[in-house]
């Protein structure tokens, strides 16, 4: 198989929230391939008319990467807390960088990344 197409086979992908700070969370898809797990977050909340207020949308709103990690990169992988959501995916890197996210099932997360670190 080529390493290209590998690197673009899907495992998993899931919306997720991503929780850029403790107040601030935006919708995004975690996709996790064969060689790195990634994060790509829309920004929302643009409003206006016209054709003006169409073209700020779509600029604003393009999906952007938040992260993107290979697994040996992974320093950990915990669960987090969020209110009253014990659904938060902690992924930190191996410079201490932690990205946090509300995912539907921390147990499947953490158990797939855990084969792959």
């Amino acid at each position: 198989m080529d390493t290209n197409n590998q690197a673009q086979e899907i495992l998993k992908k899931e919306s997720v929230g991503y929780l850029k700070s403790k107040i601030n969370l935006q919708q995004g898809s975690l996709i996790m391939t064969p060689d790195k797990i990634k994060l790509e977050a829309h920004k929302t909340g643009v409003g206006g008319g016209g054709l003006f207020g169409a073209l700020l949308k779509s600029k604003v709103e393009k999906s952007n990467n938040i992260f993107e990690l290979g697994y040996k990169d992974i320093q950990s992988v915990a669960q987090g807390k969020h209110g009253v959501s014990k659904n938060v995916l902690e992924i930190t890197d191996k410079q201490n960088v932690t990205h946090r996210m509300i995912v539907k099932n921390f147990e499947e997360w953490e158990t797939a990344l855990k084969q792959k670190i």
